[in-house]
């Protein structure tokens, strides 16, 4: 019933690519204000979990004692 991990990775990694480019863009037209610095900053530490948070699914769905199956 519930999504698939290989659907998680990509759910996060496409969220994670979209923080990551919002931070950029904040970043490049906001370099000057302070508070756009601290939203770029907080955007990039959301993307970096959202990677990481990826990479970990990713490796649960194919540890060797897994096999494959998804845990309910």
């Amino acid at each position: 019933m519930g999504m698939k991990r290989t659907e998680n990775v990509v759910l996060l990694k496409t969220i994670g690519t979209f923080e990551l480019l919002a931070a950029l863009a904040m970043f490049y037209f906001f370099y000057e204000d302070v508070p756009a610095i601290i939203g770029g900053l907080i955007l990039l530490g959301l993307s970096i979990n959202s990677f990481v948070q990826a990479h970990k699914c990713y490796q649960r769905q194919y540890s060797p004692d897994n096999k494959g199956d998804i845990k309910k």
